[in-house]
């Protein structure tokens, strides 16, 4: 009974992946919208345990910060946690502003690896190529991503579902040989 009950989780797991690929493909925002929610509902759920956790202690002990911080922590799930849920729209909108972000943040890895190929040609290693080849790669995508946020979010939600979906079929795939074999 313990193997099969193994053997339907991981199934499970399994088409759990693949639908999530061929969500991400087919509606990526009502898709990131459905993660946000959990997301709330997981923070709301922690922040509960949390504060009723805190509540238990007895008000004797020396030492009530742990306990104190649990609360407020706990609170402080909570309140993300409903946040999550009714400003779902909202933070899904911020997405593209989140790719712009990191746009700023690839050209400036790339600048940083300009000065780290300079730095190398200055000590004497002249075989430092593929150090300004990434460099400028790093640059010209980070300037892509900034100018063209949306589509930036799009290719990514495609690339996550496209491999979500091939790591579920090579995942079905090695536990029916995990089986026959």
């Amino acid at each position: 009974m313990n193997k099969f009950l193994a053997y339907f989780t991981l199934v499970a797991l399994i088409f759990l992946e693949i639908y999530s690929g061929v969500r991400l493909l087919t509606n990526p925002a009502e898709f990131t919208g459905s993660l946000v929610m959990i997301f709330g509902g997981i923070m709301i759920f922690i922040g509960l345990v949390s504060l009723l956790r805190s509540l238990q202690v007895k008000t004797d002990s020396h030492n009530l910060l742990p306990y104190r911080l649990g609360f407020f922590g706990g609170i402080l799930d909570i309140i993300i946690g409903v946040c999550c849920i009714v400003l779902r729209d909202r933070i899904v909108e911020l997405i593209p502003g989140i790719m712009m972000i990191i746009g700023v943040i690839m050209v400036i890895a790339g600048i940083h690896k300009v000065r780290n190929y300079l730095f190398l040609k200055d000590i004497g290693i002249h075989r430092s190529w593929l150090v300004i080849l990434t460099a400028i790669l790093t640059i010209i995508l980070g300037i892509l991503i900034f100018i063209n946020p949306f589509t930036a979010t799009a290719a990514a939600w495609s690339y996550a579902g496209y491999f979500l979906i091939v790591a579920g079929v090579f995942d079905l795939f090695t536990l029916i040989f995990s089986l026959i074999l």
